[in-house]
């Protein structure tokens, strides 16, 4: 299991998400904890799909979609192997 954190722009605010890169039988997968505008807790997953790219679990909240692309990058430039 891989931790890291990195702190991603959600319209002008800047928020703190917290990942952690897991592998299973079913594949690689990051599952990443961050805040609301209301400082609520919000948890989620990013999965790799069979073309390599990282993108949401289905079930994940609108506003996500919209930084799902800085989430993947944050993924693949912290890859260690």
């Amino acid at each position: 299991m891989e931790r890291f954190n990195r702190n991603i722009m959600v319209g002008a605010e800047s928020r703190c998400f917290h990942f952690t890169r897991m592998k299973n039988r079913e594949g690689v997968k990051s599952f990443i904890t961050t805040v609301d505008e209301r400082k609520k807790p919000v948890s989620f997953s990013m999965k790799k799909n069979n073309r390599g790219d990282w993108s949401l679990t289905p079930g994940s909240l609108r506003w996500l979609y919209d930084i799902e692309f800085a989430r993947a990058a944050a993924i693949i430039e912290t890859r260690t192997h």
